[in-house]
């Protein structure tokens, strides 16, 4: 008996010891939140919640950062990368991450930050934990003449427009328009830009749409202007006459240190009813009696019709081998005519030309060579000494200098525009001779 109680304490100090020693390897957690700037602020002005999560080991995970509502506020989580913390407190290494939140206050007035849960993912345990942050207060006030302002927008100038999609003409019951005003801000962030409250209308049904925010920067001056748009589309529920009442937006101007007001007037429209019934009844009893057979009639030239349409696909089936190939055969043809006009006589003479009006004689000689090898008025292999001519002393004088170029020897000054000319004239000319000789030998040449 006294063996089985000495065994039995054995083990119940074994649990103890080891529940401690788990206990001491969890991982501890902690979340710290505050403000900055901690005391009282100005409406619209921009207040950072930090919030600090922390743990004794490390995160696997990034927290699952949650967004969160303040009345009266605005509340934004930007979208940067969260920073990194590590910290000894009362001799403990605590490691974590912070993020800033942005909160808004539109309102003068207390603002409460309610608390909100964070899930963590700490090292060593295997399911994620819960952080909830301590609730918060935010003091704000607003300038002398901007009490009962329902939301205190300060800028420089700000600007509204409205438009209405579609026209007002035609519309029906069942029918749908929107309704959208655009608010421009100097100066100002569009995230920063209060939403215009759309209010219900008799008759008609509201659905807003999500609003649309850009921020106007430039290189050098940076931002310039915030813009947003908010939208909404009215159903119309039946035919009447109907009235979307005029929008008025409240601003502090920062310039003047005033309070003003921009009113977008009203839009009134009327609705028909929408035709539910068709142009022509057809009774009843031609329903019913008809309803059980179907008669379909085809008329003559609707059938010839696809009788032509069936003839024409049968036939370009069978032709189109037939006119792929020959097709292919003609585009290698002008392929081919193509190749044998760049390698003729014709482009080499008119590069020719060019060569010998704008450029020296080293530039000029190789075209020179190059047509002589394409003419068809010279032997092949050309020599340069073929275009010697009595008639035409400018081709003596390109003979020459083209010799003394290959001897090396001092060329003497040549016009080799006028030399080329000459060429083309010698050219004509033997051409014209060879038309007027008879292709015929001569039968008695005695």
């Amino acid at each position: 008996m006294t063996s089985r109680w000495i065994l039995r304490m054995c083990l119940v100090v074994m649990l103890l010891i080891s529940a401690s020693a788990f206990a001491q390897d969890a991982p501890q957690l902690k979340v710290r939140a505050h403000l900055e700037p901690s005391g009282t602020v100005v409406a619209d002005s921009e207040v950072k919640l930090v919030v600090d999560c922390l743990t004794t080991t490390f995160f696997t995970e990034a927290p699952d950062w949650p967004l969160f509502n303040v009345s009266g506020a605005l509340v934004v989580l930007p979208d940067e990368q969260a920073e990194n913390l590590h910290e000894t407190i009362d001799g403990v290494a605590w490691y974590g991450v912070s993020r800033a939140y942005r909160i808004v206050p539109q309102a003068a007035g207390v603002l409460t930050i309610p608390a909100f849960s964070i899930s963590v993912h700490p090292g060593g345990v295997t399911t994620p934990a819960i952080l909830t942050t301590r609730e918060l207060k935010i003091a704000a006030t607003v300038p002398a003449g901007a009490e009962g302002m329902r939301v205190f927008f300060p800028t420089q100038k700000l600007s509204a427009t409205q438009t209405i999609t579609p026209t007002l003409h035609d519309l029906k019951a069942g029918g749908s328009l929107t309704r959208s005003i655009t608010q421009v801000a100097a100066g100002t962030e569009s995230m920063l830009i209060p939403p215009v409250n759309f209010v219900e209308v008799d008759g008609l049904k509201r659905y807003a749409k999500p609003s649309l925010t850009k921020n106007v920067i430039q290189d050098r001056a940076g931002l310039v202007a915030g813009e947003r748009t908010d939208s909404v589309t009215y159903v119309i529920d039946h035919s009447g006459r109907f009235k979307l009442p005029p929008v008025t937006i409240e601003w502090w101007n920062t310039a003047t240190q005033k309070r003003e007001s921009i009113v977008l007037p009203a839009i009134s429209f009327s609705a028909s009813a929408a035709r539910e019934r068709p142009l022509f009844d057809i009774p009843a009893d031609a329903l019913s009696k008809g309803g059980a057979h179907r008669i379909l009639v085809i008329a003559r030239w609707q059938a010839m019709l696809a009788a032509m349409f069936l003839v024409l696909a049968l036939v370009s089936i069978w032709a189109y081998p037939r006119l792929a190939a020959r097709f292919k055969r003609l585009r290698q043809a002008l392929h081919d005519a193509r190749k044998r006009h760049a390698d003729g006589d014709g482009p080499a003479w008119r590069a020719l030309r060019i060569a010998a009006r704008n450029g020296p004689l080293k530039a000029t000689i190789p075209l020179l060579y190059r047509w002589m090898d394409r003419s068809r008025d010279l032997k092949h292999p050309a020599m340069i000494d073929e275009l010697k001519s009595s008639a035409e002393l400018r081709l003596d004088e390109l003979v020459s200098a083209v010799h003394a170029h290959y001897s090396g020897q001092p060329q003497a000054e040549l016009n080799s525009r006028e030399s080329i000319k000459a060429l083309g004239r010698a050219v004509k000319h033997t051409r014209k001779s060879r038309k007027a000789k008879s292709p015929l030998p001569p039968l008695n040449k005695y």
